[in-house]
């Protein structure tokens, strides 16, 4: 058995792979692309210009094609696609699992896109425009239609036969599944329990009927907490009328988990999730751009807020040495409190738990931790002044900052929720803005109050 080290540097391969390109040595490509893993492969390819990106890509069988494909970014798939053949197209979807063939069909568009969809109305052996329908994200998006469906009314002596003449059995779900008639599901069995039963005995007989069945609409978040409850390695999907369409396995749950969590960390720093580290420079900026232009707005309404209080500033400029001071620790405040939400959000802790007992307690714990760190500092300041007064104002305009900053880090992310937004898009900059603004007009409206 050969034994490949995928975790190795990929300097020298990256090199040898750029030489092969410029001189066209297709025999070196060859020897060099078995040398590394699918997701390294398809790391070193989103690097390279649409044209190297098709030549490796024809390079490899056309399983391997898909995974590499399935792997590259949302830009070079976007790139990639629509410069293949629609032959070559129709391989890779025909090799493909149901599910991962159903996504690239939605990635498709224009000519290709329908010719491949006419050439599916007269073959479709995996029912892919059924797949199509459903939204990406979503348990049908998900589920692959290979399985092992039989009726209600075989005997385990059928069935066995049934599977050991299906050269492609050990390739679909790993239960078997029993429907009627109309392909309604009825139960399931496992591989050993249909060995070890009585050969002349039916299948619901020996299923198991307390089978967890998804929705087809249900989305990919619900299904993921779905498997994590159930401790499942597979589940079925079906129609609202009960009718099995097809499975989605535990692999398919990893690739959801990582794509969520992807998606939420780009969106706490108001990304867009299909960002990559290899986007052209222009693609990277229009992406960035938007919610920059949201948190410029933000900040000059916190500047505004400091201009009210120009006239007090001018008089204690000792104050300015402060409000960063201030800002920061509501910021980073709320952060704490914004990442323990949306994590609960996340892995459904919130489903339990009354919110209002999740808020009073974010609450409280800023104004604990506010009052520890503006005692803290209020002390440092009046020791370095020796204004004992610029002391207690910095306690209090602490306290009360990280108090604000405990209510909005969890209630923006839960208002979100209830509005049936992603809990984690551009929170961060919504939440920073908060402090930002209170935090000012608190520390400068006490100091106005008390100290000028």
């Amino acid at each position: 058995m050969e034994i490949k080290n995928f975790g190795k540097p990929l300097g020298p391969f990256w090199r040898h792979l750029r030489g092969a390109l410029f001189r066209h040595e297709s025999g070196l490509l060859s020897e060099l692309l078995p040398e590394v893993g699918d997701e390294e492969l398809a790391h070193a390819v989103d690097s390279l210009r649409v044209r190297d990106k098709l030549v490796i890509l024809r390079a490899l069988p056309v399983k391997r094609r898909v995974k590499v494909l399935l792997e590259l970014s949302d830009w070079s798939v976007r790139t990639v696609l629509p410069r293949l053949s629609l032959e070559e197209t129709w391989s890779v979807i025909m090799a493909a699992e149901s599910d991962d063939a159903a996504d690239i069909i939605q990635r498709l568009y224009g000519p290709v896109r329908e010719r491949v969809i006419a050439r599916l109305r007269e073959d479709d052996p995996h029912d892919l425009l059924t797949l199509s329908v459903f939204a990406e994200q979503s348990a049908g998006g998900r589920m692959k239609t290979e399985l092992l469906s039989f009726r209600d009314t075989l005997t385990v002596d059928e069935v066995r036969r049934e599977i050991v003449g299906d050269p492609m059995a050990r390739q679909k779900s790993n239960y078997i599944y029993v429907v009627s008639q109309s392909g309604e599901l009825l139960g399931r069995l496992s591989a050993i329990r249909l060995l070890q039963a009585d050969s002349k005995l039916k299948l619901p007989a020996i299923m198991d009927t307390t089978v967890i069945a998804l929705p087809a609409g249900l989305d990919q978040e619900e299904a993921a907490l779905a498997f994590d409850e159930a401790g499942a390695i597979e589940l079925p999907v079906v129609n609202h009328r009960g009718r099995l369409l097809g499975v989605i396995t535990a692999d398919d749950i990893f690739e959801v988990m990582e794509e969520e969590y992807g998606e939420d960390v780009s969106r706490l720093a108001g990304m867009n999730e299909n960002a990559h580290i290899n986007d052209p420079m222009w693609l990277s900026a229009s992406r960035r751009m938007p919610w920059l232009g949201v948190n410029l707005v933000t900040a000059m309404l916190a500047a505004s807020v400091v201009g009210l209080f120009r006239g007090t500033i001018e008089q204690m400029v000792i104050l300015a040495v402060f409000m960063p001071v201030i800002a920061g620790m509501g910021g980073n405040a709320a952060q704490q409190s914004l990442a323990v939400t949306i994590r609960s959000i996340a892995v459904g802790e919130l489903r339990h738990l009354s919110l209002v007992r999740v808020v009073a307690k974010e609450v409280l714990v800023g104004a604990m931790n506010g009052f520890l760190a503006g005692f803290v500092a209020g002390l440092l300041a009046s020791i370095w002044t020796g204004n004992w007064a610029i002391g207690a104002v910095v306690t209090i305009a602490m306290t009360l900052n990280l108090l604000m900053a405990g209510f909005v880090g969890v209630s923006v992310p839960l208002t979100m929720r209830a509005l049936k937004v992603d809990p984690a898009l551009a929170s961060t900059v919504f939440v920073t803005a908060t402090t930002d603004v209170f935090g000012f007009f608190v520390f400068l409206g006490l100091a106005t109050l008390l100290l000028v």
